[in-house]
């Protein structure tokens, strides 16, 4: 007998029945009152259906049929139904994910509304003007580099370099020949037309802002960059003219409307934290990695509750 009782309680049907009892009984000693559900009525009206049949035709490039409106039709009442009952019974209480997703979802519904908010007159143009450095097309630069390997040559390698470079400048604009001078380098030695991102992402940052404020025309050096040691001749530096306005009009446009959607939501941010008294209990500083040189100070702009 027992061992029958044992095996019926191991069946999946018999589980899920014990945990849905559990569930009821456990909303009906402590769920909210019965009045919570005075709004008994699921609607779905011509707006949602629409909308239904405008998403499957975004998504599959033709109508819905008649049984699959009707499926979208139940399952949207269905997660309506037991999302109802869901926060009837408290199970989004305290619940990160739920908390997290429905603040997204207030953010994107402001967003939404920041984006209907056009430039004024001339707005677009001031804004412009304020970061018109942004929009101009990034100058380029010409150059080769001769590599002097510190792995190899050890405390060597400045002085090598610095030879060398007195042998270049006395030959000139740059030869197969003269080029020889150096190390083997696994990068490439000669950089046409190139914008800074494009030879920083070889190079390093540092090594193509030093080559930037070389004068054209003549070999410089020694330039350091992660690598080791280089000797630079710049052909030609590129300064890229100004933006004209209406060649980028969309692209600023967007960023307005970037600044503009999130200007929006820090301030509305802020007006719904007015509403509530925030407290925050004391943060524990040994559960917490002091950053280098820092100090223990509470910068928190709310009230905190003391431990």
């Amino acid at each position: 007998m027992s061992n029958r009782v044992t095996r019926l309680f191991t069946e999946p049907l018999v589980q899920f029945l014990i945990i849905g009892a559990c569930i009821y009984g456990a909303f009906a000693l402590f769920g909210t009152p019965e009045e919570d559900f005075r709004d008994t009525r699921v609607h779905v009206d011509s707006a949602r259906i629409n909308a239904f049949i405008s998403e499957w035709e975004s998504r599959w490039n033709r109508p819905p049929t008649r049984d699959e409106i009707n499926g979208l039709i139940e399952s949207y009442i269905k997660e309506d139904v037991l999302y109802r009952q869901a926060v009837a019974m408290g199970l989004n209480e305290d619940d990160p994910i739920t908390r997290r997703r429905m603040a997204q979802k207030l953010e994107f519904l402001t967003s939404d509304l920041a984006m209907m908010v056009q430039p004024a007159e001339g707005e677009l143009e001031k804004y412009f003007n304020e970061n018109s450095e942004q929009y101009r097309a990034p100058d380029r630069m010409t150059f080769s580099q001769v590599f002097f390997d510190p792995d190899t040559r050890g405390n060597q390698t400045l002085e090598d370099a610095e030879k060398a470079l007195a042998t270049l400048k006395a030959a000139g604009t740059p030869t197969e020949e003269s080029m020889q001078v150096g190390d083997g380098f696994m990068l490439q030695r000669d950089f046409v037309s190139v914008t800074r991102m494009e030879a920083a992402r070889q190079m390093g940052s540092g090594f193509v802002d030093a080559v930037m404020q070389l004068e054209p025309g003549a070999w410089h050096g020694p330039v350091l960059s992660g690598y080791g040691v280089h000797l630079v001749y710049l052909y030609s530096l590129e300064k890229s003219p100004p933006a004209v306005f209406e060649d980028v009009k969309a692209l600023v446009l967007e960023n307005w409307q970037m600044e503009t959607r999130e200007q929006f939501n820090a301030d509305f941010l802020e007006n719904l934290k007015t509403r509530y008294e925030i407290v925050i209990d004391e943060i524990p500083p040994e559960r917490l990695l002091e950053a280098p040189g820092s100090t223990v100070t509470n910068e928190n702009p709310v009230k905190v509750a003391a431990s």
